[in-house]
């Protein structure tokens, strides 16, 4: 089952680019939150390489438009 389009999936791609950057360039000072903001990337690739999102699904939401077939 899919519920993300390749534009929410481009999106979650760069969110999880820009986190990464801020974990990197800020470790010292994030502390405990380095391993959230991990976390969160973590999710966000899975997420996108698996088109499925799990709150989502949970919200009964979906950003993909399944394509139309004539019979």
């Amino acid at each position: 089952m899919r519920n993300l389009s390749i534009i929410d999936k481009l999106l979650r791609i760069a969110l999880m680019v820009i986190l990464a950057l801020i974990a990197h360039f800020y470790s010292a000072e994030l502390g405990n939150f380095y391993w959230l903001i991990i976390i969160v990337n973590i999710y966000l690739v899975a997420s996108s390489f698996f088109s499925f999102c799990h709150i989502y699904y949970v919200l009964g939401l979906s950003s993909y438009r399944r394509k139309l077939t004539y019979d």
